[in-house]
């Protein structure tokens, strides 16, 4: 058996028999006032193709998959944190880690925080809707599949995009990502098949703004794909969003005058990695442009704490728990109500 291999039944085996404890974690899982799940923002449609040789009928599609957890000591004043993934990703992204460390889901929880974590909307738990596929086996005609097909990241795709390392299967000397569990890390990424949905309006973005109006005020903190989610998001709704964290987010750094005047009025941060970040450029001008209208924006390099080496998948370096702190101080400081000045 390979090394590879084996690293990769062992942390199955760990992750199914003992997880809390097989990777020797020091404290105990966070303690929960309530927890479930449920479905947001679907729609019902008829189908008439849904494959085989069953009939046409209706179907929901467009719904987005949400699990919350409520610690059962709440820090007082705060309000609940929404966690988005990003490409090629599910909810999956702020659990444990792949090396079996608590992930940023359970940090919150910790730190007294409610979490709400989703799966995009025609991804992974949200399900997908098959009629085009369907629809172009059953007609011979591959025109019909979406464009571009549904994707799925590879080793070798993931490595560059991910910032791994200078190439496939090649490490940076200060990479912090756990590499001895990187199968087990490939092994959550699925395809993207919310390209069998109908996008406009964008149903992931739909589906979050219907969240927040379900939930009230709260906080979105965006990954990768999802930055432009989270900026739409909190377009649509300024006055519920009351804090954007995007972690390496380039999508969402592309502002209008008229857009920064509306994220001028929440507080805003944008996180970065190590290893050249291609959207470190454009989004530090965002922040400054949110800035420079008023608002409470901030940029936080890791490699300007003195800490390198962090990746794209920062959640899950071996210090993601440093980084989550770093963003937590950051959220305190923001959202804390100004004081009125005496006098």
């Amino acid at each position: 058996m390979s090394t590879r291999a084996a690293s990769f039944r062992l942390s199955v085996a760990c992750g199914a028999l003992m997880s809390w404890t097989c990777f020797g974690h020091a404290a105990e899982p966070p303690v929960l006032k309530d927890q479930g799940s449920f479905f947001i923002n679907g729609e019902v449609v008829k189908t008439q193709n849904p494959g085989g040789e069953a009939p046409g009928g209706r179907v929901v599609v467009n719904q987005m998959y949400v699990e919350y957890a409520v610690p059962k000591r709440q820090l007082a004043g705060s309000v609940p944190i929404i966690m988005v993934h990003g490409s090629g990703h599910t909810g999956k992204t702020y659990d444990t880690t792949p090396d079996g460390r608590e992930g940023w889901k359970q940090h919150f929880l910790r730190k007294g925080y409610t979490v709400y974590v989703i799966d995009h909307a025609g991804r992974a738990r949200s399900g997908w809707y098959p009629e085009a596929i369907n629809q172009a086996q059953t007609k011979g005609d591959a025109s019909l599949i979406p464009k571009g097909g549904v994707i799925q990241f590879t080793y070798e795709r993931a490595w560059g995009v991910f910032r791994f390392g200078p190439k496939p299967d090649e490490w940076w000397a200060d990479s912090k990502f756990p590499q001895k569990h990187v199968d087990q890390y490939m092994a959550q990424l699925v395809p993207n098949t919310e390209v069998t949905l109908h996008q406009s309006p964008q149903p992931t973005v739909a589906a979050l703004v219907a969240l927040l109006d379900k939930i009230g005020p709260a906080m979105v903190m965006v990954h990768s794909q999802s930055g432009t989610y989270g900026t739409q998001t909190a377009l649509a709704r300024p006055a519920l969003v009351k804090a954007l964290i995007s972690v390496e987010g380039r999508s969402g750094c592309n502002l209008t005058p008229e857009q920064t005047q509306v994220m001028a009025r929440l507080a805003w941060l944008n996180v970065a990695g190590d290893h050249a970040w291609n959207g470190e450029g454009e989004c530090r001008k965002a922040v400054d442009q949110v800035v420079k209208a008023g608002g409470k924006a901030n940029f936080l390099a890791t490699y300007e704490k003195g800490v390198r080496g962090n990746t794209h998948m920062m959640m899950m370096d071996t210090n993601n728990l440093q980084v989550a702190d770093w963003i937590l101080d950051w959220i305190g400081e923001a959202t804390r109500p100004a004081q009125k000045k005496k006098g």
